[in-house]
């Protein structure tokens, strides 16, 4: 019974003391996103970054010598314009695409004490992510037929398929298709947090996919977050 008593006991005191080294928290602010194909006859860039959201929560580990393991789970949404290749034709001019993401991060910091009421922990590691459809979005085709602008709409998690008459020819058509995006990407992240006060938080990161999202146009995302935040 005392032996028992003493493994509880000493259970108990581990369990504190890794407790108390773990901090979680909750964060929320915005993304600026967009995507980059290693060919560029295949998808470019149409504007600038797209704005969009995240909200989360982290959970940070801190070790010895102020070696920290951070984690967390948050959901994002991003936005941005392609130009997207049928072939060697930019059939698609003009596609939106507009997508939510769970994302899954895990980083190794170190926490650098300026003062008693800030420290800065720079972050690098690998996040991976799940990507779901976040409503039907604006796309632009050119007609394969006559060349004209066409305007639709389409789910980037479902793709887009039309065919198109080839001239007066009965029951001859040109085929237009543009492959879904994937539900599963993984890349690397790396970033800066500041804890102010030990409690309040400001950090900002970039991600870069290294799975492409889509194979067709070899399109990867990529982006920058700012996010501030509270650590309970």
């Amino acid at each position: 019974m005392k032996r028992f008593t003493l493994f509880l006991l000493l259970a108990l005191y581990l369990s504190l003391q890794v407790s108390a080294q773990v901090r979680f928290g909750v964060d929320a602010g915005m993304n600026l996103t967009h995507f980059k194909s290693s060919s560029n006859h295949k998808a470019q860039k149409v504007g600038g970054m797209g704005a969009g959201f995240q909200i989360g929560g982290t959970v940070d580990y801190e070790f010895k010598r102020h070696w920290m393991l951070m984690s967390g789970a948050s959901f994002m949404q991003t936005q941005s314009k392609m130009e997207m290749s049928y072939g060697m034709l930019p059939r698609f001019p003009d596609a939106k695409i507009k997508l939510n993401h769970i994302v899954i991060p895990l980083k190794v910091g170190y926490n650098i004490q300026i003062n008693k009421k800030l420290s800065l922990i720079p972050s690098i590691g690998v996040y991976g992510s799940y990507n779901f459809s976040a409503g039907k979005c604006p796309l632009e085709i050119h007609s394969p037929t006559d060349g004209k602008m066409i305007h639709e709409k389409w789910n980037p998690m479902e793709g887009y398929s039309a065919k198109f008459p080839i001239g007066n020819s009965p029951g001859y058509y040109s085929f237009v298709d543009l492959d879904a995006l994937r539900h599963w990407t993984y890349g690397g992240i790396a970033g800066l947090k500041a804890i102010i006060s030990k409690h309040y938080t400001v950090s900002f990161q970039y991600n870069e996919a290294i799975k492409q999202i889509q194979g067709q146009c070899s399109i990867r995302d990529y982006g920058y977050q700012l996010s501030v935040g509270y650590i309970f």
